[in-house]
């Protein structure tokens, strides 16, 4: 069970303010910007990393086994009942390990699920002043922690976002604190720092590019470990059955032990009903 002191701290943080964007899309750093009330957005991407190690192996024996991680389809659904506040959950439907050395073959599991909730401190205005928010989200443990997939874990994060955009530019950041249950030792966890930034260009009507790091900054053990990632890549908007919808596709990079070398993260977002400005 969490303790008090742990839920304390939490809630704080997510009660600092009350306007946020959903994480979507193929982006670490979460938009500060909020949808029109009654937008429902929807996303299903997946993504691929190579030679992530697998941290039970290493726990176990100092050995490092190397495989191809797989993750998708992955669905986001978020919703916006109001201005000032953005509610979404996201499920990994699949996690697989191609030729996992510690079993000699592909393993697979259900994915994770994750709870989101943003609220926001000040509304941005387009090229004029910069969106406040913040995100409050926890993931539940469902990936199986006994083949290395998942930590099979509860693990929470609360932020500070920031955002700035023109007609073409657009600028976020993300600060805040992520705690994660350790999956070797019993009552044991992981504090981090979590920060990220992108910067997002539109080069034409349709085609916008994007760099986009960030990631966990703190000592980690091994499955509650500071991960931290680069990604570039291009997002299209097009209209897929008369809705808004942009499709993406992004190369990814660890930066840190354990987090794997060059990836892949493809999808698409879309409008399942858009909100109306009151």
């Amino acid at each position: 069970m969490l303790s008090l002191r742990r839920f304390a701290t939490i809630a704080a943080l997510a009660l600092l303010g009350s306007t946020a964007s959903a994480q979507t899309g193929p982006m670490l750093t979460p938009s500060a910007f909020i949808e029109a009330p009654g937008h429902v957005g929807l996303d299903i991407l997946g993504m691929t990393i190579g030679k992530e190690p697998n941290y039970l192996s290493y726990s176990e024996s100092g050995r490092i086994h190397e495989r191809t991680r797989i993750d998708g389809p992955l669905v986001r659904l978020y919703y916006v009942p109001s201005e000032r506040a953005e509610f979404g959950v996201e499920f990994n439907t699949q996690t697989y390990a191609i030729k996992d050395p510690r079993y000699n073959k592909t393993i697979s599991d259900w994915g994770d699920a994750t709870l989101r909730a943003k609220l926001g401190l000040k509304k941005g205005e387009v090229g004029a002043s910069p969106a406040v928010a913040t995100q409050f989200e926890v993931t539940l443990p469902n990936t199986s922690f006994g083949n290395g997939l998942g930590p099979n874990t509860i693990r929470l994060s609360a932020a500070l976002l920031v955002g700035y955009k023109t007609e073409k530019l657009t600028v976020a950041g993300s600060g805040g604190l992520a705690i994660q249950d350790e999956p070797l030792r019993a009552h044991e966890q992981r504090d981090f720092a979590s920060l990220s930034g992108s910067i997002a260009y539109k080069v034409a009507q349709s085609f916008e590019v994007f760099v986009d790091a960030g990631g966990y900054f703190g000592d980690g053990v091994p499955g509650a470990i500071s991960k931290r990632e680069g990604r570039g890549g291009l997002q299209y908007q097009h209209s897929l059955f008369g809705k808004d919808t942009r499709f993406y596709v992004a190369a990814r990079r660890g930066l840190v032990d354990f987090q794997g070398d060059w990836g892949v993260v493809a999808g698409l977002t879309t409008h399942l009903r858009s909100g109306v400005t009151p």
